[in-house]
C-alpha cells in the first residue's frame, strides 16, 4: 500500500523536495492569511508567494512575517 502512495505521488511529478516546498509555501499563505504581516500588505505578500514559488515564500518568511513572542509560564 504504501509503494503505491509513493508511486502515485511521483507520477503526477512531486517528489520529496516537491512535497516540502509546497508545504512551505502553503505555510507561507497560511501565516500570511492569520497574522500581521510587515514591509508590504497581506495581499502582496501572497501574490509574491505564488507567483515567486520557493523564493517568495522564503522572503515571506525572512522579511516579512512579524515574530510573535511566546507566552512565559513561570
Amino acid at each position: 500500500m504504501k509503494a503505491e502512495i509513493v508511486g502515485s505521488v511521483q507520477t503526477f511529478g512531486l517528489s520529496g523536495m516537491g512535497l516540502i516546498l509546497c508545504a512551505l509555501m502553503l505555510l507561507a499563505l497560511v501565516d500570511i492569511a492569520r497574522g500581521d504581516v510587515k514591509v508590504l500588505p497581506k495581499w502582496a505578500w501572497a501574490v509574491a508567494v505564488v507567483l515567486l514559488f520557493p523564493l517568495g515564500a522564503l522572503a515571506y518568511l525572512v522579511f516579512g512575517r512579524v515574530r510573535r513572542r511566546a507566552a512565559r509560564v513561570w
